[in-house]
């Protein structure tokens, strides 16, 4: 009876979501372009959208899924989804304070407002990487209207807020999961709320993923391969979705592994380490191509990387003589005179941005140069940062600390107006400041390495690792791309805060 009972809900939730989905086919019309017949994309636009169709029906059931579950007691999950809920509705007005103040003006930056175009005209954009327009694809699939994408952000972090929110009060209790809280009132999670690009994205999925397997492995949570599933589906997003997210392909399995005992038979292991591997080529195809080659648009993109570091090097102490031959060749691609002027000009603000790539008056790439000059820069390249480490790493650390330290204090005087701005200065310099979260997860790598606490070690090795990845390769000095470091620093700092003033001696770390 019980069993019966469960499939018709079942069967209603589905039939309930298929309704939604065929009436957004209506919607659609008015949302997105198709290319001509006779154009190279259009083969690939029906690809993506029939793609995004299946996805957008599979978000839209399981919204219903959990919403009946919530309101019926299926599985006995309506306890837990209802206070994730709950809790998420605590963070509920900072989100509408978040949307009625920004979201007036729209996406935030260009790029969001050129993946919105690529999205509606279901280009096979891989520049920002082909998930990043899905992303808006399916958000405008489910929610037609222009800034679909930011509201579904919303939701992701609403969402997010909820479950860590509760997850930490189930295992320390109420007053001190409230605490909890803390994590989202930091300024830059405030602050890229309205963000529709794919790190604001990001950094709440890798949380919710870290977040499970945290406190999932402290209450001995049981888990099989098919419940693993959407774990493995969301390291191999986080995986694919950001270049250095690379490390994760060995470390979700590990930590999986470590967290579910019930895993860790040979037969589970393997198969859990195949279904990883599969679901993580799967996904890489539309970005990368089949085994058989990647595509040129993706190749393309370590450009800026390129660009970005012989520029700064040339302001960093470049021996130009030593250099010369490479340089030569380096100049065949982009004029040495421009990479001159532009540093001339604006100094360490080349940190900020790939500038010498598009701003106009610097001339950026030679007009004439091609394939065979954009190869041989590349080249030219990679030999000047092998010859000159010195020169590369003082060059890196530079546009980390251009990243780290983003904001400053400034005291204009004694005035209200005055004490306001140097209160808001004090508070944004301190929590943009990167250097308090890398020092404090480098601190606790050598901890849990002393104390041999294998887990935690594994989880904030990993977090040095995607800063070392960010430090080296990044393109430009953005706070953003180290939200996954900054995000998980200050989870940790707060969970060790709740031990310590809610005198809990159970080991968590």
């Amino acid at each position: 009876m019980e069993n019966a009972i469960k499939n018709k809900k079942n069967i209603i939730s589905a039939v309930l979501s298929l309704v939604i989905w065929c009436v957004t086919f209506v919607t659609d019309r008015n949302i997105f372009t198709f290319p001509e017949k006779t154009q190279n994309g259009y083969t690939q636009a029906i690809a993506d959208y029939c793609i995004c169709r299946t996805l957008a029906l599979v978000v839209i059931f399981a919204a219903i899924y959990h919403v009946a579950a919530i309101l019926s007691d299926r599985d006995g999950k309506r306890q837990r989804y209802a206070d994730v809920v709950k809790c998420a509705i605590c963070y509920l007005p900072v989100i509408i304070i978040c949307l009625v103040i920004k979201l007036p003006a729209g996406f935030l930056t260009n790029d969001e407002y050129s993946i919105y175009n690529d999205a509606t005209h279901l280009i096979h954009d891989t520049w920002f990487n082909y998930m990043t327009v899905y992303y808006y694809i399916v958000s405008l699939m489910i929610l037609p209207f222009r800034y679909a994408p930011i509201i579904m952000k919303c939701v992701i972090e609403l969402l997010v807020a909820g479950y860590t929110v509760s997850r930490t009060k189930g295992y320390f209790g109420k007053k001190a999961g409230l605490f909890m809280y803390a994590l989202f009132f930091l300024y830059p999670v405030i602050a890229y709320t309205t963000s529709a690009h794919r790190l604001p994205v990001y950094f709440l999925i890798y949380l919710l993923l870290m977040t499970k397997l945290f406190f999932d492995r402290l209450e001995g949570a049981g888990m099989t391969i098919r419940g693993s599933f959407p774990l493995l589906l969301a390291g191999a997003v986080l995986t694919q979705w950001r270049t250095e997210g690379i490390y994760l392909l060995m470390l979700v399995p590990l930590l999986m592994l470590m967290a579910y005992p019930a895993l860790r038979s040979i037969r589970s292991a393997t198969a859990l380490i195949l279904v990883y591997l599969a679901i993580q080529y799967m996904i890489s195809i539309p970005q990368n191509g089949t085994l058989t080659g990647v595509s040129d648009a993706a190749n393309d993109r370590m450009k800026p990387f390129y660009a970005y570091t012989i520029t700064n090097m040339y302001r960093n102490g470049l021996d130009t003589e030593k250099n010369a031959d490479d340089l030569a060749v380096i100049d065949r691609y982009i004029p040495l005179e421009a990479i001159e002027s532009i540093n001339e000009y604006y100094g360490d603000i080349n940190y900020e941005d790939v500038l010498i790539l598009y701003r106009e008056e610097f001339n950026g790439v030679r007009q004439d140069a091609g394939y065979t000059e954009y190869y041989e820069f590349t080249e030219a390249v990679k030999r000047i940062f092998v010859n000159n480490p010195d020169v590369f790493a003082k060059t890196r650390w530079g546009a980390f600390c251009y990243a780290a330290l983003p904001y400053h204090i400034e005291f204009t005087g004694y005035g209200i107006k005055n004490l306001v701005s140097f209160a808001v200065s004090l508070i944004k310099t301190v929590s943009y400041n990167l250097f308090i979260p890398v020092a404090f997860i480098l601190i606790l790598a050598v901890f849990c390495l002393i104390l041999r606490r294998w887990y935690t070690f594994f989880v904030s090795g990993g977090l040095m690792a995607h800063w070392f990845i960010v430090f080296i390769l990044a393109p430009a000095s953005y706070f953003k791309y180290y939200f996954p470091v900054y995000i998980m620093a200050y989870f940790y700092m707060i969970i060790l805060l709740i031990r310590y003033f809610s005198h809990d001696k159970r080991t968590v770390i």
